[in-house]
């Protein structure tokens, strides 16, 4: 028989997937943990690509709301040409970590750059300066660049600047700077944190799965946005196989189609984040 608390525990809204303004999010950090208070979300993470600072200005207001946030990030790497992120979950201060991610950063700059350039030579004409503001002090990255296009008229929303001239296989686009997921994976867990999968139903074939598992890989996003039922349950099937881990969320940004709709709705189970904090326990962190 359950205790009132347990209950209380396993009906716990749960979202360990959602951005600030300290990546690509339209929410600050205090925002977004004031929203998430608003619809009832119990614990969150933030998870800003390659950026830990929205953890530092979120925890006070977390901690006078009765929210638990767990410290979060989401690490942008490739393999064989394709873009793989690695979410990592528990991660504690660690300079090796904050200096690759502040790699990652400045490699995102550059990128934008290109991408900009690339724009110029379409004759699309939009200001690098114009998207640096829209990053603030984050995480610079192509939402930016979309949302310069849509105030610019050059386009009509975030999908079609993404369909039309920034998404893969698009006029403008440029990849992303070869990294190593299994260096990133090794980080993290250095960092004591756990590594998971992002959003694998975004074309990860089963092949890098693999990899990423014989690399160390410490789970896999089940809930998110991209995932329809068949899709969970495959991924679901794959994490029992391979004794993974599992987690999900909203993959909140405020700036994309359903993200009102899907935020407090597309939670995961309160029983994956403590069979999270169980493994932790076993590694001895």
């Amino acid at each position: 028989m359950f205790s009132a608390a347990a209950s209380e525990r396993e009906l716990a809204a749960v979202d360990l997937h959602m951005h600030t303004t300290c990546s690509d999010g339209k929410l600050s950090p205090k925002e977004l943990v004031e929203k998430a208070h608003a619809v009832g979300l119990k614990v969150i993470s933030i998870t800003d690509h390659d950026n830990l600072a929205a953890y530092r200005e979120a925890k006070p207001v977390a901690d006078a709301l009765g929210i638990e946030l767990i410290p979060g990030v989401e690490v942008s790497t490739s393999h064989l040409g394709r873009d793989v992120h690695i979410l990592g979950y528990f991660v504690q201060e660690h300079s090796e970590l904050n200096a690759y991610l502040k790699d990652c950063r400045d490699r995102r700059i550059v990128r934008t750059e290109k991408i900009v350039d690339n724009l110029r030579k379409m004759g699309v004409y939009i200001r690098i300066e114009q998207v640096f503001e829209k990053a603030s002090n984050g995480s610079v990255g192509r939402p930016h660049i979309a949302a310069v296009l849509q105030e610019t008229g050059y386009v009509q929303s975030y999908s079609e600047a993404f369909a039309k001239y920034i998404g893969p296989n698009s006029p403008a686009y440029e990849k992303s700077v070869e990294t190593d997921p299994a260096e990133v994976i090794r980080l993290i867990n250095e960092a004591g944190g756990l590594s998971f999968l992002a959003h694998p139903g975004r074309f990860i074939p089963d092949d890098t799965i693999r990899f990423l598992i014989d690399a160390g890989l410490d789970g896999i996003e089940i809930i998110h946005p991209a995932h329809n039922e068949d899709q969970q349950e495959f991924y679901r099937a794959i994490a029992n196989e391979y004794f993974l881990l599992m987690s999900g969320g909203s993959d909140y940004h405020g700036t994309k189609p359903q993200d009102e709709e899907n935020f407090g709705q597309l939670v995961m189970h309160y029983k994956w984040l403590e069979k999270m904090r169980n493994h932790l326990v076993d590694l001895g962190i």
